[in-house]
């Protein structure tokens, strides 16, 4: 049996990573935030997922990242989002009204303890002041 590259098991385990990060966060959407319908993308449609939306049946298009990211940037996933929902979903589609956020569940070393700060959400101004309005 032929043994795995390191970059092969590197991509197992980051794809590991995002898929628990992706559970992780549909589980507090749903049991802490009151979207009881949240899912993951994975599990409830390819095409939200290709448009790299991972949380879907919440008034957000979220993307999820976690672990090291080198060379994250977000505005470039946030751009990736826009288009990919433009090539994807109809014009009349609700998606193109929902906020799109990236979540950065960061990687803390070993024996380190996790920070509110390694928890990251970015998203765009214009995005971030539509939610606002709603909440005020």
């Amino acid at each position: 049996m032929e043994e795995k590259s390191p970059r092969a098991k590197l991509g197992k385990t980051n794809k590991r990573k995002g898929s628990n990060a992706e559970r992780h966060y549909a589980t507090i959407f749903r049991d802490e935030l009151g979207f009881k319908h949240c899912k993951t993308a994975r599990m409830g449609s390819k095409l939200h997922d290709e448009a790299g939306i991972d949380l879907i049946f919440i008034p957000y298009n979220i993307q999820i990242k976690a672990g090291k990211q080198v060379g994250l940037n977000f505005g470039r996933e946030l751009t990736y989002m826009k288009t990919r929902m433009a090539e994807l979903f109809p014009e009349t589609s609700l998606e193109h009204a929902f906020p799109r956020l990236v979540i950065h569940k960061k990687e803390v070393g070993a024996g380190k303890r996790r920070t509110d700060e390694d928890e990251l959400v970015c998203m765009t101004f214009a995005d971030f002041c539509r939610i606002i309005k709603v909440q005020g």
